[in-house]
């Protein structure tokens, strides 16, 4: 009787990607939900980063934004009192002169692909991402409210990073999220790592970069969302297994 599988099997799904000519039409835009005052410092933020040169080294245009970086006022539950009242552009865009949120939204709008990356908190998203979902709801009340759908063949894929749980709980509300937003979630979706839990996060990045299956995942997810973006577009691509 042969013994049964254990683990995970590295290698054995590894996703190519597409010519590079059809991956330069793709616009990729990366948002960061990680508090970390310098670039550099949140580990989820430098496998974003690692994300997207990817993506520019396939050929396609790429953009980054710390939502740390911006100024973005609460979400002020306009919805509450009416659906009506909650109307894009965002009425908290209007009623605050620095408010930046609108550098977001004309960013999403504008991106193929969208890579969302937070830290884990207390087993949740950051709650800058949980500003960045509020604030988006005046987006995703456009198709239910007024059939004004914004988000139209857009991929969206996750990188959250933590200690002890929450990956699969975190992921799940965030890709909720995108898919009420209208975002399509490519084959591989999330590239993620777990701590141990001592919660030693002085060793954590050095553990990220031996860990051979993040690393994989992290390069899946980027071919996989290309993939998928290029259907969404029209485009045809031929699988080169050029990575």
């Amino acid at each position: 009787m042969p013994a049964p599988l254990v683990g995970r099997k590295f290698g054995v799904n590894v996703i190519p990607v597409p010519d590079r000519n059809v991956c330069r039409s793709i616009n990729v835009l990366g948002i960061s939900g990680s508090s970390r005052q310098q670039p550099g410092m949140s580990k989820s933020e430098r496998l974003l980063t690692r994300a997207l040169e990817q993506y520019t080294g396939f050929g396609c245009r790429t953009n980054l934004i710390r939502l740390k970086d911006l100024i973005i006022h609460d979400c002020e539950g306009n919805y509450s009192e009416d659906p009506s009242f909650c109307t894009y552009p965002c009425q908290s865009s209007m009623k605050y002169d620095d408010d930046q949120m609108q550098e977001v939204y004309d960013a999403v709008i504008g991106c193929d692909i969208l890579i969302l990356a937070t830290p884990i908190r207390w087993n949740n998203h950051s709650a800058l991402i949980q500003k960045f979902i509020e604030r988006m709801n005046s987006i995703e009340n456009q198709q239910s409210w007024f059939g004004n759908r914004m988000i139209k063949n857009k991929v969206a894929g996750l990188i959250v990073i933590g200690h002890v749980d929450g990956v699969q709980h975190v992921s799940g509300n965030l890709l909720n999220f995108f898919s009420w937003l209208g975002f399509h979630i490519p084959e591989i979706a999330i590239a993620s790592w777990v701590g141990e839990n001592d919660e030693d996060t002085t060793k954590d990045w050095a553990q990220i970069e031996a860990n051979r299956y993040t690393k994989e995942d992290l390069e899946n997810l980027v071919a996989s969302s290309l993939w998928l973006s290029c259907a969404l577009k029209g485009q045809g691509a031929e699988k080169t297994g050029d990575r």
